[in-house]
């Protein structure tokens, strides 16, 4: 005749596989848990990091443009009414070269001061010649 399996033993085996399946899943999703964890910490970490290197530049930026409204202190003709907003259209950069394109900007600046300007030398030679 036909092995028939007790009902009872039968039940008894399917709730032994539910459960070991159901404590295979606790501990993977506890795994992959952690998992999702760390990577928001590090996700957390380098957001922080790349705002504090965008409150860098920002700073970097603002003082290279007072030093430039300094330098154009005695230039009373030109009309500067405050730092411009960012450039929207200009190509991705690293904040390092960034800040080095703000230097160089900031350098010609005072290269372009320091030559001598129309009429300075005539006006220098009149009075030396009286």
């Amino acid at each position: 005749m036909t092995d028939l399996v007790p009902a009872s033993i039968r039940y008894k085996e399917l709730t032994a596989l539910a459960s070991t399946a159901a404590q295979d899943l606790r501990k993977h999703e506890r795994a992959r848990a952690t998992e999702l964890g760390e990577a928001v910490a590090e996700g957390q970490q380098r957001k922080d990091a790349a705002a504090e290197q965008r409150d860098q530049v920002v700073e970097d930026v603002r003082k290279r443009w007072n030093a430039a409204m300094e330098a154009l202190w005695d230039e009373r003709w030109m009309q500067v009414k405050g730092m411009p907003d960012p450039d929207l259209t200009a190509p991705p950069a690293t904040p390092d070269d960034s800040r080095r394109e703000v230097h160089d900007a900031f350098l010609a600046l005072l290269a372009a001061l320091e030559k001598p300007r129309f009429g300075a030398g005539i006006l220098n030679r009149r009075k030396k010649s009286s």
